[in-house]
């Protein structure tokens, strides 16, 4: 199957909460097919030091949320979504990157590879300008709450 257009979004989604859900329908709406691109387990323990939820238990929650058509895997090992963007150019005439409220031009290393490429939009501040959650925050209290039941 080959499409004029469609978007994808790109991240860990671990735990997925409802800011990635504003996320996602947003981005649905600039297109009639959205692909999910989920972050592996290695790129999460670089960035957080852990992970949560396993690349599989991700994968099979986001895949069952209503807007989402697609999720895939894809090499992240540069810390960066341009393996996404080349999966999605194979079945699309045009890839509309969206990026969530706490990303910009200035911020994103796939602007230096597809920039310039015609057959890439990128769209910032999508499902909102301001980070309403945060997996982090979220993982961060749970583990405090955590400890204070533990009494360490």
């Amino acid at each position: 199957m080959f499409f004029k257009e469609l978007s994808l979004v790109t991240g860990g989604f671990d735990p997925i909460h409802s800011g990635h859900i504003s996320y996602f329908k947003r981005a649905k709406d600039l297109s009639n097919y959205l692909v999910v691109g989920l972050n592996g387990d290695p790129w999460l323990t670089r960035k957080k030091g852990q992970y949560f939820q396993c690349w599989t238990e991700r994968a099979d929650i986001v895949r069952h949320l209503d807007m989402v058509d697609a999720v895939i895997s894809y090499d992240d090992s540069d810390d960066s979504s341009c393996e996404g963007i080349a999966k999605c150019l194979e079945i699309a005439e045009t890839v509309i990157f969206c990026n969530g409220g706490d990303r910009g031009r200035d911020n994103i290393p796939e602007i230096v590879k597809y920039g310039d490429n015609p057959r890439v939009k990128f769209e910032f501040g999508i499902g909102g300008n301001d980070k309403m959650n945060s997996s982090s925050w979220i993982l961060h209290g749970y583990f405090e709450r955590q400890r204070k039941l533990l009494g360490i």
